[in-house]
């Protein structure tokens, strides 16, 4: 039995430092700026699946939690966002050019 315990250890995957599963960050979404309300504080998105939120690729509007983060912005843009669930909805809390 121990012969089996060390065979086992020796094939697990190894731990990998920028691992973000691991450090419990998680990779930004990836997207592309639609529309931008500055007015609404609102952005609309053509994103990728983001599987910790459960959504499917699609274009969807989000709130901004600051609205000086669509200064810049224009349709086209290509971005990485964190989306966070409130009781209002999704809010994107961050917002990063991906060019």
């Amino acid at each position: 039995m121990l012969v089996v315990a060390a065979t086992t250890s020796a094939i697990a995957a190894p731990t990998l430092a920028w691992d973000a599963s691991l450090s419990g960050e998680r990779v930004l979404p990836a997207g592309r700026v639609v529309k931008v309300d500055r007015d609404a504080g609102k952005i609309a998105i053509e994103h990728k699946p983001i599987p910790h939120l459960f959504m499917e690729a699609m274009t969807m509007i989000f709130q901004v939690k600051e609205p000086a983060m669509l200064a810049g912005l224009t349709p086209g843009d290509k971005i990485r966002f964190k989306v966070e669930r409130d009781n209002d909805g999704f809010v994107i809390s961050r917002i990063e050019n991906a060019n």
